[in-house]
């Protein structure tokens, strides 16, 4: 049973919905190392899972979207009708109608806390913060299913997807007084979002994929040499890691002292070690730098740039 729990774990994974923030066109091959390549799929499974999360954010705010613009565009009527900008518009609607929360409700809501590790006085400012910003929420949902209590709102039968073509773009999602809600009006609108999370998917893939690449080198170097890559780690790194002294972990116990909480005799031992474990890990880099260097390593995976929705939806580089 648990096998086949991690089957499905495994190919839950490689089986994506269609977050439609991938740049364009895809690229499977990663990477190639002295005519090995490294695929996607060959990324670790921690790697591949913290990509699907961040894509899903993309998707979960996609189906939120359309119902935001709705609201965004009851306003700019709403708005428009008085004769004001929708700032001012919330301002006297959302704004000015809320009760600001007192620090009475503030130390009840500290209170009610599990993990009081700070004192009231200090969370106390982003505690007040947080329950205005949730009254002003709430405030601000209310006035605006009083907008659409009274307009008129034709929702298209479909699900927001990501579009497809140039043509999926003009697909109508809904209709609020006249004015239609379109595909672009939705993607357009996500364009800054899904630049974030494609950013977050580029460094998570590269990541992932130099420590691919810097393995993949040293086991292809074991084998050249007829030995294995443990011991050409303790050859080039483990017995050249210089040592550590006692003040060099006095000095980091100084500059780290507020959030190790404890007198140095106690952590002096745990700080050394730590040390020696960032040496190691430059010596490792500076090892699989110069493998590099004696190899032939192609990366075809690219920085992500500003996408249009041109480039997301249609395969075109503008």
């Amino acid at each position: 049973m648990l096998f086949i729990h991690a089957l499905l774990l495994v190919t839950t994974l490689f089986q994506v919905p269609n977050c439609g923030c991938e740049q364009k066109p895809e690229i499977n091959v990663l990477a190639v190392v002295n005519g090995v390549k490294i695929a996607r799929k060959d990324l670790s499974i921690d790697a591949l899972t913290q990509v699907s999360l961040a894509q899903d954010t993309v998707i979960v705010a996609r189906s939120r979207q359309l119902q935001l613009k709705i609201n965004d565009l009851l306003l700019e009527i709403e708005a428009k009708r008085r004769g004001i900008t929708t700032a001012k518009l919330l301002e006297f609607e959302v704004t000015s109608k809320i009760i600001p929360p007192t620090e009475a409700e503030a130390k009840e809501f500290y209170e009610q806390g599990k993990n009081r590790t700070q004192s009231f006085s200090s969370v106390k400012k982003n505690i007040l913060a947080r329950m205005r910003t949730e009254r002003e929420a709430a405030q601000a949902l209310h006035f605006a299913n009083s907008l659409r209590a009274t307009a008129k709102i034709e929702a298209a039968n479909q699900p927001v997807t990501p579009p497809t073509s140039e043509a999926d773009l003009e697909r109508l999602f809904a209709r609020v007084n006249g004015v239609n809600i379109t595909s672009s009006d939705i993607e357009t609108s996500l364009l800054p979002l899904i630049f974030q999370v494609q950013q977050q998917v580029y460094a998570l893939r590269k990541r992932d994929l130099d420590l691919r690449i810097n393995d993949l080198l040293l086991d292809q170097e074991a084998k050249r040499l007829g030995t294995t890559p443990q011991a050409l780690i303790d050859q080039h790194i483990n017995t050249t890691v210089p040592i550590v002294t006692e003040e060099q972990a006095r000095a980091y116990y100084n500059a780290n002292k507020a959030q190790l909480d404890r007198d140095f005799s106690a952590v002096k031992t745990m700080i050394m070690q730590y040390l020696i474990e960032q040496e190691k890990q430059k010596g490792l880099l500076a090892y699989a730098e110069h493998l590099r260097k004696e190899s032939a390593v192609q990366i075809y995976l690219t920085e992500p740039k500003p996408p249009t929705l041109r480039q997301l939806c249609c395969n075109l580089v503008d």
